[in-house]
């Protein structure tokens, strides 16, 4: 064999593509896409903040929504400050669109509230968070956890609207709100604003009774039970038996006024304490008026009427009006003032806007027009302004303005003008000249019993006189006489009825005289006491003996 038999081996590298790599490949494919899909699926992750995480455990506590399942809690533990705690929780893949700006989580267990018992199926089941979603466009994976569910839901039709009052206490979260008695809405929330140191109320009014309030309408306490004891009397008020116990607050339109228009959302509105002084806030424009009284205030109070003849006109500002009563002194002629105020939008409907009061008030002074406090209930001793013409009373000598305020003239009636009076009839009853009275009875009767004595013994001269033998001697005319005389002095001796009856009266005028003395003497130290209860004098204190 030759070398030229031999060819040289060549060596080349398989190009194509080996079945066995399909596999590994279908394998990596796979899991990929079962990662993509666990991880697409899973569902957005929401943080939950409270302050307590009472019931709520990591893997077991579920997030639902009408009773459905839509998520659940994966972690539970404390913020980096410690304060307060952070929820995981997981929401399920398609259930994004409860996750609403304004949607609202809170947890469900047993508790009792005003609306009675809830969350009884609870005990079984161990509590759970419910989610109510909201109605904004906007998103958020950040929420607050409430301990309690929101009386109104955001996606509820209706109107929210603010109330501002002075005083605390009066309403609370839960209390209904009322229309003539009927439930429309109910109060959210309540806080103090102390920058404007006013309680601040939040109310939810549903629809369609939110078309009831209108910008005219005025919102007052409603109590279960109000008793007013004022100047007009004592008023006992009841409301309805949702009102009762737990209270709550009611609106309209005060009487007489227009509807008005619409309100808006979040308007702010004033709460009043009651019904009755919704009436004092419409009536704005007044005449403000000083009134100087000599006669005691005690039972006047601001807010009280001024009336005219049962017709009321305006109402007592300030007692004592303390700009004037500053510049006065304590001496005898100190007088208290007293600010009203004439409100003349009470009668304007009735007589018309050209009627001008200012002018009519000072052409009647010249009739006896004068201002007067009289008794407006005698159980609690308020006092009211009375309006009225008085022709007997003299003219006013007092000022015509003071402070810049115009000073109307007051003269004392009533009670007051009573008791001027009886003090009067009892200082000329004082005037009299009753000890020399007294003085002359009492000698008088000293004086007659001095007379009952003498005529003892001269009955006794007589008795003896009949008796004797001599009085046989006389004529039988002249003994017949005797005989008459002596019982005529018989029935004045003592044992007869008529030396009886004299004595016993006798005995009772010198009794009434006795006891007419320690009054007699009370009234000459207190002319006024037959009225008014004098002052207990000191107990008498018994002699030492010497």
């Amino acid at each position: 064999m030759t070398e030229n038999n031999y060819q040289e081996a060549r060596v080349e590298k398989i190009k194509r593509w080996s079945p066995v790599w399909i596999i590994p490949i279908v394998t990596v494919l796979i899991g990929a896409w079962i990662l993509f899909y666990h991880f697409s699926h899973q569902g957005k992750v929401i943080t939950l903040t409270t302050s307590n995480a009472d019931g709520i455990e990591a893997g077991k506590t579920a997030i639902k929504s009408r009773s459905v399942d839509v998520g659940t809690v994966e972690s539970v533990m404390l913020t980096e400050d410690l304060r307060q705690v952070e929820i995981k929780a997981r929401i399920y893949n398609g259930m994004e669109k409860v996750l609403n700006k304004d949607s609202a989580f809170w947890v469900v267990k047993p508790q009792i509230g005003k609306e009675g018992v809830s969350g009884l199926g609870t005990l079984l089941s161990g509590a759970y968070i419910q989610l109510q979603p909201g109605s904004s466009a906007e998103t958020s994976r950040e929420f607050t956890l409430l301990d309690a569910p929101p009386l109104a839901s955001p996606d509820a039709r209706g109107i929210r609207i603010q109330l501002d009052s002075d005083r605390s206490g009066q309403l609370s979260a839960g209390d209904p709100v009322l229309f003539r008695g009927f439930r429309v809405g109910t109060v959210e929330t309540s806080h103090f604003d102390p920058l404007k140191r006013m309680m601040n109320y939040q109310l939810f009014v549903n629809a369609p009774y939110d078309s009831l309030v209108t910008n005219n309408v005025r919102f007052w306490k409603d109590s279960g039970v109000a008793l007013n004891m004022s100047a007009s009397g004592m008023r006992v008020e009841m409301g309805s038996l949702t009102t009762l116990f737990a209270g709550g607050v009611s609106f309209d339109v005060p009487t007489g006024w227009e509807l008005g228009n619409a309100a808006k959302e979040q308007q702010r509105y004033q709460l009043f304490d009651n019904k009755n002084d919704i009436a004092d806030s419409l009536y704005t424009e007044h005449q403000d008026y000083v009134l100087f009284f000599d006669d005691s205030i005690r039972g006047l109070q601001p807010g009280a009427p001024v009336e005219f003849r049962g017709i009321r006109l305006g109402t007592v500002a300030e007692v004592p009006f303390a700009t004037v009563s500053a510049d006065q002194e304590m001496n005898g002629d100190y007088r208290v003032p007293v600010l009203i105020r004439i409100e003349p939008d009470r009668f304007i409907s009735k007589v018309g806007k050209n009627f001008d009061i200012n002018k009519r008030l000072v052409a009647a002074e010249g009739q006896g027009f004068r201002a007067a406090l009289k008794s407006a209930n005698l159980l609690t001793g308020a006092l009211y302004v009375d309006l009225d013409f008085y022709p007997q009373a003299k003219a006013w000598q007092g000022p015509k303005t003071v402070k810049g305020y115009p000073v109307m003239p007051t003269t004392s009636a009533g009670l007051a003008q009573i008791q001027q009076k009886l003090t009067a009839t009892l200082d000329k009853i004082n005037a009299l000249p009753l000890d020399p009275m007294l003085n002359q009875a009492t000698s008088t009767l000293a004086q007659s019993r001095s007379t009952l004595q003498e005529l003892q013994r001269t009955l006794k001269a007589v008795n003896k006189i009949t008796e004797s033998a001599s009085m046989q001697q006389l004529p039988q005319d002249m003994q017949q006489t005797l005989k008459e005389l002596n019982r005529s002095m018989k029935g004045f001796q003592p044992g007869a009825p008529a030396y009886n009856k004299m004595v016993a009266d006798m005995q009772r005028l010198d009794q009434v005289l006795r006891e007419l003395q320690p009054v007699l003497r009370t009234l000459n130290n207190k002319s006024n006491a037959l009225v008014f209860e004098a002052d207990k004098g000191k107990d008498p204190q018994p002699k030492r003996a010497k």
